[in-house]
């Protein structure tokens, strides 16, 4: 438990873990989620229709940021990041120059941004993480590979998130033909080459990266850093987040230039607070990239307890004024894992960020690793389970049964009879519904009247198409047996109906769009005015048992008493029809 290392697994002390769980606690009660989590964030509620939906007003509070950063995410606006600055009313009182210090109250209403991803990520269930992980690429922004806290203590492998996200590139040699590849980023076969630090490195690791991945291109900030917007700020929870990004080469040839698809993940936080990740990242790096101004003995220790996988490491020692005695201990490290002096990239005083960047994509582009050497992230899977991290695609036994049998309901129908059974409601009555509200839209020039009557006949015809459609289309869950009544007409009724989403409490039908504010259900007043559909349902009702495969509806004894004049009458009531009684023509006396 003191830091000791076997089989490349570490174990935090306990202490740690209670702090990492109250930090967490703290930073969702900061940003109101506490009730949300874990994975009750739906993107159901999101995109639901409320004041707070129809308001943009920039959050003016940490509880506010959640709901403004993903309501800007989900419109692919990159300047969502810029909304955990929040606005401070004091700053035109400030001193000159801001010589006066930050206050505990201002830190208080601070948030990082990355604290706030992982704090989404933890809240949010599995189809909202793939949508804000395909929004934030689109963004151009890094996506979380590795997300701490996933499974309590342990950090979770974000394969499911990510695989929606499609990427497409094209190397030197399909320019010709201009072609292109285009995959699924977790199936994409390619380099993977991490970055970590130690806690003494003063180079930024995500700056170094973003003119790496931008070498050549517009500069993208797609790693946040210190010098930005809301990267300032203390990180809480999240240390040992891992982020990726990709370089994907547009054809042009240049030597300096990655000249085929690039995988990069950038480790949060120095690794002697992140083993576990560490470790992960050592395994299925092409090469790993160790950032640092010195190396101290705990982290000698460290590095040198990776013995095995040290043909991956690459040392990037950020020289400064007293750089003697560091260069000693990079130089001891070196001989103990008997590294080549070629795995040692130096950064001097004299050398920026973006000089030393292309110098070091040149030296990315000859190593062996880089020609040889590929992985893909949807391999990552077993030796993130081997070294006790969790899966996010894995399920519990009983999930994977309930799959089980919804695929062997499905057994060998063809994807378009599946869809008939299944999605009845989107066949060829979806096709006739969408031609009448077209001619709706479309109507003729005529007269007033005329258009009156066009618009009735329509609406008529839709109404028939709906009835017909739903007539025993539905059974109950618990015995199978078809509902007699249909949504059309109980929106137009005085029932009322429960369901889980709000506890079981029963809400009036009219009142529908309260509970599920994006359906629309037109009423249809044909049931309650006519005894037709009460008459065929009564009459049919094995027929559509058999034919739904389900049982027989429930229907009432009072329902079995109405006669076939009684239906035909009901069917005239209801569609209004009237006999046209015709007066005899006499001929005129003139004629």
């Amino acid at each position: 438990h003191n830091g000791e290392i076997c089989s490349l697994h570490f174990i935090h002390p306990l202490g740690e873990q209670w702090d990492a769980l109250g930090s967490l606690s703290n930073t969702l009660s900061k940003l109101g989620l506490e009730k949300l989590y874990p994975n009750k964030l739906t993107l159901r509620s999101l995109l639901a229709i409320d004041k707070d939906s129809i308001c943009d007003n920039p959050a003016s509070s940490p509880k506010e940021i959640p709901r403004y950063f993903l309501k800007k995410l989900l419109q692919i606006n990159a300047d969502c990041r810029a909304c955990t600055e929040l606005p401070n009313g004091e700053e035109e009182h400030c001193a000159p120059f801001g010589l006066e210090p930050s206050t505990a109250e201002d830190n208080d209403n601070n948030v990082h941004y990355l604290d706030l991803i992982v704090a989404l990520f933890l809240c949010a269930d599995s189809f909202l993480k793939q949508k804000m992980a395909l929004r934030m690429s689109m963004c151009q922004f890094s996506v979380p590979l590795l997300l701490p806290h996933y499974n309590s203590s342990q950090s979770g492998l974000m394969l499911w998130a990510l695989r929606d996200i499609v990427k497409e590139w094209r190397t030197p040699e399909m320019s010709a033909s201009k072609s292109f590849a285009e995959e699924s980023v977790v199936e994409i076969n390619a380099p993977f080459f991490s970055f970590v630090r130690l806690k003494n490195s003063s180079l930024s690791k995500s700056q170094l990266l973003n003119h790496i991945l931008s070498h050549g291109q517009q500069h993208k900030n797609i790693f946040m850093h210190r010098d930005m917007e809301g990267g300032a700020h203390q990180r809480e929870i999240a240390n040992g987040l891992v982020e990726i990004s990709w370089f994907l080469p547009s054809g042009r040839e240049n030597p300096d230039f990655f000249q085929k698809p690039v995988i990069v993940a950038n480790l949060r936080g120095d690794i002697s607070k992140s083993p576990r990740e560490f470790s992960f990242l050592c395994q299925e790096s092409t090469a790993i990239f160790v950032l640092m101004d010195k190396i101290q003995e705990d982290e000698q220790r460290t590095l040198t307890s990776f013995h095995d996988v040290k043909s991956k490491l690459f040392f990037v020692f950020n020289q400064n004024k007293s750089a003697k005695e560091d260069q000693i201990s990079v130089q001891t490290t070196m001989e103990k894992l008997e590294l080549p002096r070629n795995h040692v990239i130096m950064k001097d005083q004299k050398t920026n960020v973006a000089g030393f960047s292309r110098r070091f994509c040149a030296t990315i582009n000859k190593s062996p690793a880089y020609l040889t050497s590929c992985v893909s992230i949807v391999n990552m899977s077993d030796k993130a389970m081997e070294l006790g991290l969790s899966v996010d695609e894995h399920r519990s036994d009983t999930q994977k049964k309930a799959a089980e049998r919804v695929m062997e309901e499905i057994g060998v129908k063809t994807i378009s009879d599946y869809k008939k059974q299944e999605s009845c409601l989107q066949g060829e009555n979806w096709k006739k519904l969408s031609d009448l509200e077209k001619k709706a839209c479309r109507l003729p020039k005529v007269g007033e009247s005329e258009v009156e009557n066009h618009l009735s006949e329509l609406q008529q015809e839709q109404e028939r198409i709906r009835t017909k459609q739903s007539l025993g289309g539905y059974k109950y869950d618990t015995n199978g047996k078809l509902l007699p009544t249909l949504c059309t007409t109980s929106v137009n009724s005085e029932e009322s109906f429960r369901n889980a989403d709000t506890d079981w409490e029963w809400h009036p039908y009219k009142e529908y769009m309260k509970i599920y504010p994006t359906w629309k259900i037109l009423p249809d007043s044909t049931m309650k005015a006519s005894d037709y559909w009460k008459y065929i349902l009564v009459k049919y009702n094995d027929k559509f048992a058999q034919l739904y495969k389900g049982k027989p509806a429930d229907l009432p004894e009072a329902w079995k008493d109405i006669t076939k004049e009684q239906a035909l009458k009901g069917l005239k009531d209801a569609f209004n029809v009237r006999e046209i009684i015709r007066a005899p023509r006499f001929k005129s006396e003139q004629s």
